[in-house]
């Protein structure tokens, strides 16, 4: 019998947000590697008329698991959250309960579930994507029930070693991942464009992903508005409500172009029809400077296209200048030249490409997951 792995996420699923994503992404790879995974999600509408293997682009080789919960209301927003994740961790730790062994790992980033989860199994794996900046103690006595951690860079080991009484030995440093596969895609950039309806004479930089005001897309578009006739700056993603925010702001600049929202299967050819790819994340919070390691970096990485980002710890750790062009993050002016140097120095720019793509291989989701599951043997 292949031993269990319960990967709990409480979000959409399938959902648009890159959390839904990683836990599509993070499942496929463990049952790759032999494991019998259950993913536990609230019993909630995910994205309209999606089929979750489907929206991601995923084997069928997981299970999907519902677990009945309150519904989310957009009344009392912050109420009804509490109100779901409360109901969903009760009915995470029911049903472990009822179909979870002595062996079994149960994994997540989400506390509460986990917290309770706790309470019948010791084998307890916390992936800490953000960093808590209140309740230390609340969080440490979380910690407490803990029996392995990942956090995805060396910032936050520090952090955590001086913060929190964690044994080092049950802590493992591993960042991201990202589909190789699916990111290099064997298409002409001119194919790309011909099938997005993209035009074909000009400089086109793409970002790719959410509008949020850590993301240093404000940034991006006052950066397009710098550049000349000739380029093109595309922006692919957002919320319904974000995306119509960003077009009333940026919508009328001549050299952005707002796309909204696409599957995520379909945002390699949008990445194979850049000249470059751009990552403006915002050094003005923790979570983007700091905390983050962003799927975003490594599937840039993938596809062999010169990278423009912030010079951010949290992306420096994986990128340097022998890599990317790195540049002053919440600076348009810095970031336009960046885009000019980038676009005008060819060989410089395939060169940091292909130097890109060679560090990116050891960043698959399968590498991850081995890697994980390596350490979870190696410390039992």
């Amino acid at each position: 019998m292949k031993a269990k792995l319960f990967l709990i996420f409480h979000g959409r699923f399938p959902g648009e947000k890159a959390a839904s994503l990683f836990a599509a992404k993070s499942a496929e790879a463990f049952a790759d590697a032999g494991l019998d995974v259950r993913v536990l999600v609230p019993k909630r509408k995910g994205v309209v008329g999606q089929d979750a293997y489907e929206y991601f682009g995923v084997k069928r080789n997981f299970t999907i698991v519902d677990i009945p919960t309150t519904g989310l209301s957009n009344i009392f927003k912050k109420i009804s959250f509490w109100l779901s994740y409360r109901t969903f961790a009760k009915g995470v730790k029911a049903h472990l309960m009822a179909h979870a062994g002595p062996a079994d790992i149960i994994y997540s980033n989400e506390t509460l579930p986990l917290y309770a989860a706790s309470s019948i199994s010791k084998n307890i794996f916390y992936e800490m994507h953000d960093f808590p900046e209140s309740k230390l103690a609340l969080f440490a006595r979380f910690l407490g029930r803990v029996k392995w951690m990942l956090v995805h860079n060396r910032w936050k080991v520090e952090k955590i070693g001086k913060t929190f009484d964690f044994p080092a030995n049950g802590m493992m440093c591993e960042p991201n991942a990202v589909d190789i596969d699916a990111f290099d895609l064997p298409i002409a950039q001119n194919d790309a464009r011909e099938k997005l309806g993209l035009p074909h004479d000009k400089k086109i930089a793409v970002y790719t992903g959410h509008l949020y005001g850590w993301k240093g897309v404000d940034t991006l578009a006052k950066a397009a508005d710098l550049l000349s006739s000739e380029f093109l700056v595309v922006f692919v993603g957002g919320t319904a409500a974000d995306v119509s925010r960003f077009r009333e702001k940026y919508g009328k600049f001549e050299r952005v172009m707002i796309v909204g929202h696409k599957p995520h299967k379909e945002i390699p050819l949008w990445q194979k029809a850049a000249d470059i790819l751009i990552l403006p994340n915002s050094a003005k919070e923790n979570i983007s400077a700091f905390y983050t390691s962003p799927m975003k970096l490594f599937e840039y990485m993938a596809s062999r296209k010169p990278i423009v980002a912030s010079d951010i710890p949290s992306i420096r750790e994986i990128v340097d200048e022998s890599s990317a062009f790195l540049v002053a993050p919440d600076d348009s002016a810095a970031l336009a030249g960046g885009i000019l140097l980038a676009a005008n120095d060819k060989e410089t720019a395939k060169a940091r490409a292909e130097k890109a793509r060679s560090l990116v291989e050891d960043h698959s989701w399968s590498k991850r997951a081995r890697r994980i599951l390596d350490f979870i043997e190696a410390h039992p």
